[in-house]
């Protein structure tokens, strides 16, 4: 489980001492290699919920292998990527790849607990907190390691034998049947919320498209993403088995008011993440290594304090499950987040190609 759901915060993290050497091997300035970043969390903030849609249909084993094996594809087509589309592809790849390792861990969870008939146990959340909040403090360093021993490609190289271990150990270990759900009784995906889809993805594309480059002449893509943000609501209010059920945002302060936070603090973080990364690189001349072991003391900090599982955090989720019955992440979350990452890892000072010692 642990393995599986690090994959995205490493991928993350790992990214961010690598923009500027690829930025040069390219020749492509950050409004570019900022996609590098955008095209991952785009593809997971669509894919997460949908997989785990799906593993609330099948069980986690053959989302969670389907899964890692992407993973291990994405390695290999950034280590031999002979252009920055065809860098951005496996990125996009990575992002499909890593969808399934935090909605299989919490599918395993909640299997338990019914199996059991006790309540999660708080012991095994916040060891993930606790894993996916040290792998990302930890992959700048260990970004800025990978390039140093072999440059840039390593940090994408470095997929392939963590999807072998994933894949042996999903083999290994992983129920071949969901818990509590006989054989032959999985439930159809008619279902599906292919129109809710559709829309949620146009609008993030059409936010992100603006956001990579925001100016006067592109005026029409921040009106297409309301447009799309429109339809996309009015759909989700309609549908039987909405993609995300926003009846559960109508007048919940507390849930909107928990949003608005989590958006302002990704700013915060992938600001320092992306931004301040680059401009130790490319304004104050630090190599990858450097930058990486100068962002560690700050996110250290982070450790001691991972978020931990409480009654206001499970009631929110219940809530959530009760609602929509999945296993995956808020959406919502997932499309602040994305907004966020994208924005700082394209407006970062390095961008303004202001080199001053």
């Amino acid at each position: 489980m642990i393995l599986g759901s690090v994959l995205n915060p490493v991928n993350s993290s790992i990214l961010a001492v690598s923009l500027v050497p690829i930025g040069a091997a390219f020749g492509a300035p950050p409004s570019q290699t900022a996609w590098l970043v955008s095209g991952l969390y785009l593809a997971t903030s669509i894919g997460q919920p949908v997989v785990g849609r799906l593993i609330d249909l099948y069980g986690p084993r053959r989302l969670y292998l389907a899964g890692t094996a992407l993973v291990g594809i994405a390695g290999v087509v950034g280590l031999l990527a002979p252009s920055l589309g065809v860098l951005v592809l496996a990125r996009v790849l990575l992002g499909f790849g890593t969808c399934a390792g935090y909605p299989a861990a919490m599918f395993l969870i909640r299997s338990e607990a019914r199996r059991t008939g006790h309540d999660s146990p708080a012991g095994i959340l916040t060891a993930l907190a606790v894993a996916n909040q040290t792998v990302a403090v930890l992959g700048p360093v260990l970004g800025g390691l990978l390039i140093g021993l072999g440059g840039w490609r390593t940090t994408l190289a470095v997929n392939i034998p963590l999807a072998v271990a994933g894949l042996t150990l999903g083999l290994w270990r992983l129920p071949k049947s969901p818990a509590g759900q006989p054989r032959g009784e999985e439930r159809s995906t008619a279902g599906t919320d292919l129109p809710g889809i559709a829309t949620f993805a146009a609008t993030l594309l059409a936010l992100l498209l603006f956001l990579m480059d925001p100016r006067a002449d592109r005026w029409y893509l921040p009106v297409l993403a309301v447009l799309a943000a429109t339809a996309f609501v009015l759909r989700e209010r309609r549908a039987a088995e909405p993609f995300v059920d926003v009846r559960v945002l109508a007048g919940n302060l507390p849930l909107l008011t928990t949003y608005a936070r989590t958006l302002l603090a990704y700013v915060v973080a992938y600001s320092t993440l992306y931004g301040y990364t680059q401009w130790l690189q490319e304004g104050r001349g630090l190599s990858a290594s450097q930058a990486g072991l100068a962002q560690f003391p700050i996110f250290l900090t982070a450790i001691p304090s991972p978020p931990r599982p409480g009654p206001a955090r499970e009631s929110a989720a219940n809530c959530w499950s009760a609602r929509s019955g999945r296993s995956s992440p808020r959406p919502c979350s997932s499309c602040s987040a994305t907004a966020a990452r994208s924005g700082c890892s394209s407006w970062s000072p390095a961008s303004s190609g202001s080199r001053r010692g």
